[in-house]
């Protein structure tokens, strides 16, 4: 059993699992006070913090993967790109290790090591409007594009722990399913620091909102930790599938796999979408897929009565044109709905404010 397996029958509390999960408590316990203690000395200023002279926005979360970070990051970069305001993207690359920062232009680096899932879709989707750069330290990447583009917001993918780096405006994306995630803190839960640290979030996104009485209960939990920052909700809007042309297909019979934080939301989607899921294959997050794993989903598709293998954005992404060519494969392209406009539109106004006394 996998790793990932094994972590989500713990923060379901499945079966006999439950008992391992209480065992795990106090490591939990103390996971939390660490993560708390390492943010308490940042902010304050035992530990140095880097500013730089551009606005800093921060999309982050409490949790371990899934809760749709990277669309609500492609969607305030390209408002921000379509106001006209210069935009650079920074996010992590969980492959990169120490290697210096890589500029991505269009889902290619320009020289570097392989790059991670969310840099080439960043680099792919918001290449032509925004700059977009990737390091295993954001801060690295941040100071990268500042120096290159001069960018005046630099949006961090994945910044709420990143604190050594000062930002100026915190936005945090919740599930609306579980906004405080599932089984408490790592490692019994999916928690990367206590749902206290919600109060210093300057925006809660609510993602993934499917009903009024949905989003009024994750109102009422995530208020008790922070009832003074705007609620900005969303719901998940699929759209067709996507050839490797960009041409869209049918709705149809799959063969679905994907490697990412919640694979089953995934497999939700597609069939309330009208998919029929003939076969669904889950893989670690942040796959990084062999020649092995392709053949065996080929094979997995010729044995079943499927009309296409289908996947993420973010899997196609690290899989590579040639791949999704090869294969035959269809991608589900993801973008958001937000149901209030006007604190949507309060968000971005924050922002051009901060620009426009940086500019003065």
């Amino acid at each position: 059993m996998r790793l990932d397996e094994i972590h989500r029958k713990l923060t379901e509390r499945e079966g006999y699992w439950l008992w391992a999960a209480w065992l795990l408590q106090p490591a939990a316990f103390v996971y939390s006070v660490a993560a708390g203690f390492h943010r308490f000395l940042y902010e304050k200023g035992l530990l140095p913090v880097r500013s730089f002279n551009t606005v800093v926005v921060s999309i982050g979360n409490i949790e371990v993967g899934g809760v749709g970070k990277t669309p609500v990051t492609i969607r305030i970069a390209r408002s921000l790109s379509d106001m006209g305001i210069k935009t650079s993207v920074v996010c992590k690359n969980m492959s990169s290790g120490s290697v210096p920062p890589i500029a991505v232009r269009q889902g290619n680096a320009s020289g570097g090591p392989f790059l991670s899932d969310e840099a080439v879709l960043l680099g792919k989707v918001l290449g032509s409007s925004c700059s977009v750069y990737t390091a295993g330290d954001k801060t690295a990447a941040v100071e990268r594009a500042v120096r290159e583009m001069k960018p005046e917001v630099v949006i961090v993918d994945d910044g709420f722990q990143h604190h050594k780096l000062k930002r100026d405006i915190d936005i945090v994306v919740l599930n609306a399913d579980h906004p405080f995630g599932q089984g408490g803190v790592l490692p019994a839960g999916t928690l990367r620091e206590s749902s206290r640290s919600l109060s210093k979030a300057d925006y809660l996104w609510i993602n993934g909102v499917t009903s009024e009485t949905q989003l009024s209960l994750a109102r009422r939990l995530v208020s008790g930790r922070n009832w003074k920052a705007p609620f900005i909700p969303s719901s998940v809007v699929p759209g067709k599938p996507l050839m490797y042309d960009g041409a869209t297909d049918r709705i149809g019979k799959v063969v679905a796999f994907c490697g990412i934080g919640k694979p089953q939301g995934f497999k939700r989607t597609l069939e309330k979408t009208g998919f029929e899921v003939v076969k669904f294959h889950i893989y670690p997050d942040h796959r990084r897929y062999t020649e092995t794993d392709k053949k065996h989903l080929m094979e997995s598709l010729k044995k079943s009565s499927a009309d296409y293998l289908i996947t993420t954005e973010k899997d196609a992404a690290r899989l590579g044109t040639t791949a999704v060519k090869s294969m035959e494969l269809r991608v589900l392209p993801i973008r958001l709905s937000v149901l209030d406009k006007s604190a949507e539109e309060e968000l971005l106004g924050s922002i051009l404010e901060l620009v426009g006394g940086n500019r003065d």
